[in-house]
Parts: structure tokens; C-alpha cells; sequence
């Protein structure tokens, strides 16, 4: 009987987490998917940016509209290759991801707006953020820049 009590309270519990973590799931599961990337990554950006602007990002996400998830991609984009730093490899295959998600491949000022707002709690440098802007955008977007 013990045995059934304790069976039944794991099932109540994993049920639970389930239901509980179903909004943040199904956001990690469609911003990868849309970009074609492991979830892990979405994951660990969303553990970095702290409780509050998580659960934004994850309501945002959930509204399923194409512009929060274009801007969640960028979001992702950022926080992959300016605040975990990569090198000018890394910055390559992450510009061939959004190119292979449709997305253009330029920074906009209201990019890095929001990665300041979702990724406050690293309190990222503004004039920093938009020399990574920059550069990158001079770097490997010459032709959008010439336009």
C-alpha cells in the first residue's frame, strides 16, 4: 500500500511539473525549432536572464506572433555572440543561422534595445552593445550597409 502512496505522489508531482513549466517549454521548443538549434541554448539564455525578464521573454514568445519571434532570435543572437563573447567563427555560423531562418542578418538599433532590456540584470554597457553593433554590421554586412 506504501508503495502505491509513493507511486501515485511521483505521478501527481511530474504531472505537475509538467503543467507548470508547459508555457516556458513551449517557447525554448519554438525558437529552436524555428532556428533550427538545440533547445539547450534557448534554455540557457533564458536561465541567465533572470526570473522576471524570463517570463517575459517567455509570454512574449507565447503570444506566437512572427515579429516577437524574429526578435527573440535576434535576442538569442546577441546574447551567443556578444555577451558570451564568441569568436569571428562562432559570429559566422551564428549569422548563417538566421540567414537559414529567413531573417536578415543586420543588427538594428532596436536589437540591442531589447537585449538591454532582457539582459539588464549583466548590466551590458549601452555604448559597448552598439560598437558590437556596429562592427559586426560593418564586418559582415557591407552590402545592407552600401543600401
Amino acid at each position: 500500500m506504501t508503495w502505491i502512496i509513493i507511486a501515485a505522489l511521483i505521478v501527481v508531482f511530474i504531472i505537475g511539473y509538467r503543467i507548470l513549466t508547459s508555457d516556458t517549454r513551449k517557447a525554448i521548443d519554438s525558437l529552436a525549432h524555428f532556428l533550427k538549434v538545440k533547445p539547450m541554448l534557448v534554455e540557457s539564455m533564458l536561465q541567465e536572464m533572470g526570473s522576471r525578464h524570463s517570463q517575459t521573454f517567455t509570454r512574449m514568445l507565447n503570444n506566437g506572433y512572427t515579429d516577437e519571434m524574429h526578435q527573440a532570435a535576434y535576442l538569442l543572437f546577441i546574447y551567443l555572440t556578444f555577451i558570451k563573447q564568441a569568436d569571428d567563427r562562432q559570429i559566422g555560423l551564428w549569422r548563417e543561422t538566421l540567414l537559414r531562418a529567413g531573417l536578415s542578418p543586420e543588427l538594428h538599433a532596436e536589437h540591442t534595445e531589447a537585449a538591454l532590456f532582457y539582459f539588464a540584470d549583466f548590466e551590458l554597457d549601452a555604448f559597448e552593445l552598439a560598437q558590437f553593433r556596429r562592427a559586426y554590421n560593418e564586418r559582415y554586412n557591407q552590402e545592407a550597409i552600401a543600401n
